[in-house]
């Protein structure tokens, strides 16, 4: 009985899931409002608009999960960050999940906290020009 308790709840990661889409697209949408890229694209602002939307996404789900399902965070064995020529690659080693569904689950968890990770230190570069440059 004690393992089912212990397995993460599908449908409140579910309602999460759809919650992250939805400010991820909410935020893609106010920003690209904001940067006029719907009437004056341009790529560097169009670039900007997507990576608020994918960090605000990452940010919610992984937060989220982090903080309603913490249940997934016991299947991350340990991190590495691999640097390959120009490529730096981080590198999530996880132990296996009892069933298919918690597999998926584990694989969606570590890609918004991979893609919040490596997506925030850009942003970060990007805002000092801006302000500094």
């Amino acid at each position: 009985m004690a393992d089912r308790d212990d397995k993460p709840d599908f449908e409140k990661l579910r309602a999460l899931r759809w919650l992250a889409l939805a400010v991820g697209a909410g935020v893609f949408g106010a920003s690209g409002w904001l940067m006029s890229i719907f009437t004056r694209p341009e790529v560097a602002t169009c670039a900007l608009a997507f990576a608020f939307g994918g960090i605000a996404f990452s940010a919610v789900f992984y937060f989220g999960a982090l903080l309603t399902e913490g249940s997934l965070q016991k299947y991350l064995i340990r991190d590495e960050t691999v640097i390959k020529g120009d490529n730096v690659e981080m590198l999530t080693h996880t132990r296996r999940a009892e069933d298919a569904e918690t597999e998926r689950w584990v694989g969606t968890y570590v890609f918004t906290r991979n893609l919040f990770g490596m997506s925030v230190i850009p942003l970060l570069i990007l805002g000092y020009f801006y302000f500094f440059g």
